[in-house]
């Protein structure tokens, strides 16, 4: 039996990604199949993309996004989803995030700097205390989007390029074992069982720290005004019983 350590899967990317691939058998016979699909996935990264963004046109709940500001690319503040359309700035900007993602899948080396990048993917989607960009994506949405792509590819996949059965199976499979490590290092980020970092921990500390203190302040200045209100009533009670009271 295999031990692993449990704050490290929270804290060591790496370390992270080498339990996920080994429990799911992500192998290095997979990673250059993929990279041996390259020819095929990269020709047709143009359509899978387009299909994508028609796809999130096709909710209002996944056009959201797209009216805030992104990593990288500030969008005009009061800007509503009905302004946002396919020739935006903003779904050109994300068409191209998109295009180099899908691009970098099959042409790079599967080293630290990669799998930091696959990381990145997921941590620009949600809002936490180590973020620039106020965008978060929820999670079920990641997801979906995620299982649209996976199966664009593997559709992909399966009708294109001159391999025997084998091959094409096993190449699926891999792609298939990569979407999984993907949605992962989304889960990560929104995951309530995962261990905070020291930074993140300092945030969260802070930020609690600071609604406490409004809390406080409101609770005070609440406490004054009814002192206020009180003591007006009472002198405003006092002296009509001594115009009662003191009558001859």
């Amino acid at each position: 039996m295999k031990t692993v350590d449990r704050e490290k899967l929270y804290t060591d990317l790496q370390y992270r990604f080498e339990y996920i691939s080994g429990f799911i058998g992500f192998t290095k016979e997979d990673q250059d199949l993929i990279h041996k699909s390259g020819e095929v996935v990269a020709g047709v990264v143009p359509a899978i993309v387009d299909a994508v963004y028609d796809k999130l046109f096709n909710y209002d709940i996944t056009w959201v996004p797209f009216a805030q500001s992104q990593e990288g690319l500030q969008v005009e503040s009061g800007t509503s989803v009905k302004d946002v359309t396919m020739g935006s700035e903003v779904i050109a900007f994300r068409k191209t995030m998109m295009t180099k993602y899908l691009k970098k899948l099959v042409r790079s080396e599967w080293n630290a700097s990669y799998i930091k990048y696959l990381d990145w993917v997921g941590h620009i989607h949600t809002s936490t205390p180590l973020k620039q960009s106020t965008i978060n994506v929820e999670y079920i949405h990641c997801n979906a989007m995620l299982g649209y792509v996976s199966a664009m590819v593997v559709e992909t996949l399966q009708t294109a390029g001159d391999w025997d059965q084998t091959t094409r199976d096993a190449t699926v499979n891999a792609f298939n074992k990569f979407f999984w490590i993907q949605n992962d290092l989304f889960a990560r980020y929104y995951v309530k069982d995962r261990l905070l970092t020291e930074d993140e921990r300092t945030a969260l500390a802070q930020e609690e720290q600071a609604k406490k203190t409004a809390m406080r302040s409101a609770i005070r200045s609440e406490f004054l005004l009814i002192t206020a209100l009180g003591a007006a009533a009472g002198i405003a009670i006092g002296a009509i019983a001594y115009r009662v009271f003191a009558r001859p």
